[in-house]
């Protein structure tokens, strides 16, 4: 036994610095704290986006649920002074803002592409979306079920994928 206990540090999909912003009216503000976002896929096996102050005792201010395929985060290009993000979701007009803090903007695109990358779509689920209508029968939407349940490392459950697609159209 060590006289120094380590403290094991969680790892999460993606983790990086930025800031809120705020919204009021046409005008996008920043929220001056110091923040991180991150992602993870807790016991519910849903993909949280998470956002909260750096401070080791802070609270998660915001905690998203996005569905494969429903947001995207992208830089916001009418911005000139900054380096902000928008979080938007494609079927609602619910909007996040977010702004990079680290000094340099040189990761600030790898960050993008993890976010849409891990909220995108996977080959699997639009090859399953082409295959439902609603004339598909019980035992074809079972059929269905069963291979995504078999694809490997994929830990969204079956019946969220199916939700989804019929929720789409």
């Amino acid at each position: 036994m060590s006289l120094f206990q380590s403290v094991s540090s969680k790892r999460y999909l993606v983790e990086f610095n930025a800031g809120k912003c705020i919204v009021e009216g046409n005008l996008v503000k920043p929220d001056l704290r110091k923040g991180k976002i991150f992602m993870d896929q807790p016991e519910d096996q849903l993909l949280h986006l998470y956002w909260k102050e750096r401070s080791p005792q802070a609270n998660i201010e915001d905690d998203i649920i996005i569905f494969p395929g429903e947001a995207t985060f992208n830089k916001v290009s009418q911005c000139t002074t900054g380096r902000v993000y928008l979080l938007k979701f494609n079927n609602s007009n619910e909007k996040h803002f977010y702004w990079m803090q680290n000094k340099s903007d040189g990761k600030d695109q790898e960050y993008a592409n993890s976010v849409n990358e891990l909220i995108g779509d996977s080959e699997d689920d639009i090859n399953m979306s082409a295959e439902l209508d609603e004339n598909t029968s019980h035992a074809e939407i079972m059929r269905l079920l069963s291979g995504v349940e078999n694809q490997g490392n994929n830990n969204t459950p079956a019946c969220c994928v199916l939700l989804i697609h019929f929720n789409r159209s």
